[in-house]
């Protein structure tokens, strides 16, 4: 009796403790690895170690982009700011936030975006890019909400406790995770079928005037190759230069600019006037231009620097000499080209624009 007491003792105890490992067991998920296409004439697709890339963290990357749910009275999302159309841009001079207030600046266009190194925003002020997709959630001017709120109304809706489990093998929503989806879908908008890439792949020729307008970017005659390199194909921005003054503004002091731009966050006066140099793909949809939005057409662009550049102490170094090698020989401080070089010059630029990416 006593024999067969102590057996079922011991069964009892193996099955409760078989039952407590069952209900203990951890619970995990394996997400998919995103495979980045390999691109004729691009450099490979960086990879953040600290944010690897999955199928189920890019599809919950799209969802939070795309969906109201971040803003404070679920009016506006990221993609009301970065449209599509306009290689995921605004064409308004400035977004309009949850308040009806416009933006500081001109929306930037969201393409490339792992090959754009170093700070993001025009005024640098993000180190990263997960860093870069919290900022406009509790910015006053644009979605205006706190982060706390926005991870619970996450954590309150199923859905997305099973996309984030998916994406991270975690029930537990946090703003640092959202930022990785948020990043991990941005750095899929990858623009690389434009003609400029058909040509460099040798699928296309460019027209006689797209050629001489490519000779005018990538010699002195235009001088764009100095902040817009070519050896940088993915974005058109030179690798060792980031930020610059182009000469928008004529001031006296660094103190001056309506605007300091990275001066703001660096605490540099000679960073002031300085802004992240734009990519010039899709330029045919990313109008108006520059950071404040002042030239509404192409054609504006060129003939500012035509023109040339506006003095003041933070100047381009390499916009300083040429300006000053042109005034010593030509009386003239911007690049002299003609109506026709103006315009094959506009022909080439052009031929950077990609309509696939914007479908």
């Amino acid at each position: 009796m006593m024999r067969k007491f102590f057996i079922s003792c011991i069964g009892g105890l193996l099955f409760c403790s078989l039952l407590f490992h069952a209900c203990n067991k951890v619970e995990t998920y394996t997400p998919t690895p995103y495979i980045a296409p390999n691109i004729q004439n691009f450099r490979p697709l960086p990879i953040d170690a600290n944010n690897p890339m999955t199928v189920e963290g890019i599809a919950l990357g799209k969802k939070l982009f795309f969906d109201p749910i971040l803003s404070r009275d679920s009016s506006i999302s990221c993609a009301s700011c970065h449209k599509q159309e306009h290689s995921f841009s605004d064409d308004r001079i400035r977004s309009i936030g949850v308040d009806g207030l416009p933006g500081a600046r001109h929306a930037m266009p969201l393409v490339n975006l792992a090959w754009q190194k170093d700070r993001f925003f025009w005024d640098g002020r993000t180190s990263s890019l997960p860093e870069q997709a919290l900022k406009p959630i509790e910015d006053p001017l644009e979605m205006h909400i706190a982060l706390p709120e926005v991870v619970r109304r996450l954590q309150n809706n199923s859905e997305y406790v099973d996309l984030f489990w998916k994406a991270f093998s975690v029930k537990v929503i946090t703003k640092e995770l959202m930022a990785k989806a948020i990043a991990q879908f941005e750095n899929t908008l990858i623009s690389y079928n434009s003609k400029f890439d058909k040509y460099a792949r040798g699928e296309v020729a460019l027209t006689d005037a797209e050629l001489r307008g490519f000779d005018i970017f990538k010699t002195e005659k235009g001088d764009c190759f100095h902040c817009h390199s070519t050896s940088a194909p993915e974005v058109f921005i030179s690798p060792d230069r980031t930020f610059a003054n182009n000469g928008l503004d004529s001031v006296s002091s660094a103190l001056d600019f309506i605007d300091f731009g990275l001066g703001k966050f660096t605490g540099n006066m000679a960073d002031n006037g300085r802004f992240k140099i734009p990519t010039l793909r899709n330029l045919a949809f990313t109008a108006p231009y520059m950071h404040d939005a002042r030239f509404a057409t192409l054609d504006e662009v060129i003939d500012f620097y035509n023109d040339g550049p506006k003095g003041s102490p933070t100047l381009e170094p390499i916009m300083r000499e040429k300006a000053n090698k042109r005034l010593e020989t030509q009386f003239h401080w911007g690049l002299n080209l003609s109506t026709t070089e103006k315009a094959d010059l506009k022909a080439f630029l052009l031929t950077l624009s990609d309509s696939s990416f914007i479908q």
